[in-house]
């Protein structure tokens, strides 16, 4: 049985592995990983008519499923299912719904709390009307955007302009202009089938990931039992959205802000994995496999999850680490000065430099998400101070 998978993660090959399964990926990168392995080499994974023709030249009609572990192909995804008549979801509008955040919000009820969101006229970006709609700052983004690339806070008319030079775009609905809403970042991952809610749980970002242009860190970390509370409600407010969205069967990865009176606000939803590297420190905290239950709805199956309800004995999060042009840093010198449980953090001349520029990462453990959190800042510091 051969599954293509759209984008390469590692966490697939071990995956499908376990399920004695042939993966064939289609990939606009080629990443050190893919050695050895079988793919196409496509220039943009989210040009559905392009990754169809890499399909039917190959693997053609020998598919038995398709997944995806990133944001962008998962309209071509759709498509696959439907030409080749593959298990899974085949509605293409529902898809939108999952990946343009002005349809995203709409889509929902009032009873959702969201941003405000339209999309930004390239003829008229006028800050002030814009400001009238949204408040003084709000959010450019790509409708359909990825990894906060492209994300920025604007506050004024040059900044919107200067925004515009660096982004400059002819389509009507290719970027929107969100409200910014104040509050600490939180993601809630799971499984979603027959309707219901099988598995989930909340993680915290360090810090909002917008904010990594202007040097913040970019590091997540799971909640534990003392934050049992804002766990159970990030979890139904994840299960009302997909309701509300009608979401098909599908691992998921949501996005909210806790405001500052506790209150939800939805800042967007995936019908697939997280990125990063939260799938990994999951499984180590929660011993789910998000690359296995994504293959297994991708093939039809019941995914297999654990039993909710069991506490972790230690959680892990991770960290993505920065190049610092002030510091001479290398893996030993994380390793000399924290407990981590991985680490890596190439030499300078074999610098690969990805998203949120990231030139290495970290992952550490704790017994409590407070202590991880500590633990986590503290390698931000080390890296990027002088």
């Amino acid at each position: 049985m051969t599954v293509v998978c759209l984008g390469y993660r590692a966490g697939f090959v071990e995956a499908a592995r376990r399920r004695d399964l042939d993966l064939h990926f289609v990939v606009d990168k080629l990443k050190p990983g893919l050695s050895g392995l079988s793919y196409t080499r496509v220039a943009d994974l989210a040009d559905g008519e392009e990754v169809l023709r890499a399909v039917t030249e190959y693997p053609g009609t020998d598919v038995s499923a398709v997944v995806t572990g990133h944001e962008h192909p998962m309209f071509a995804a759709t498509v696959l299912r439907s030409v080749f008549g593959l298990p899974g979801d085949t509605d293409l509008a529902r898809c939108l719904r999952f990946r343009d955040k002005r349809i995203q919000k709409r889509a929902v009820s009032p009873r959702i709390p969201t941003a405000a969101c339209v999309y930004l006229e390239p003829s008229d970006p006028d800050y002030a009307a814009l400001a009238e709609r949204l408040g003084a700052t709000f959010v450019v983004k790509p409708a359909d955007g990825f990894g906060s690339q492209a994300t920025e806070p604007v506050r004024s008319q040059e900044e919107l302009d200067d925004y515009l030079r660096r982004h400059a775009f002819v389509s009507e609905v290719r970027t929107v202009a969100e409200s910014f809403v104040e509050g600490h970042e939180i993601h809630v991952d799971g499984v979603w089938r027959d309707g219901r809610l099988v598995w989930a749980a909340v993680s915290s970002y360090l810090a909002p990931l917008m904010g990594w242009t202007q040097g913040g860190a970019v590091a997540d970390a799971p909640l534990g039992p003392a934050e049992s509370e804002l766990s159970e409600r990030a979890s139904r407010f994840a299960s009302d959205v997909l309701h509300e969205l009608d979401a098909p069967d599908t691992v998921f990865h949501l996005e909210a802000f806790v405001r500052p009176d506790g209150e939800l606000v939805l800042g967007e939803v995936g019908a697939r994995p997280a990125g990063a590297l939260t799938p990994e420190v999951l499984r180590m905290t929660h011993g789910i496999d998000l690359y296995g239950a994504t293959l297994d709805v991708a093939l039809g199956r019941a995914p297999e999850v654990p039993e909710q309800g069991s506490e972790p004995t230690d959680l892990f999060g991770w960290i993505y680490l920065v190049r610092n042009p002030d510091r001479d840093l290398s893996e030993e010198s994380f390793r000399d000065r924290f407990d981590v449980v991985e680490v890596d953090y190439p030499a300078p001349e074999n610098d690969r430099v990805g998203i949120y520029g990231r030139c290495g990462h970290a992952i550490v453990k704790a017994a409590t998400h407070k202590e991880l959190v500590q633990e986590l800042r503290a390698i931000a510091d080390f890296n990027r101070s002088a």
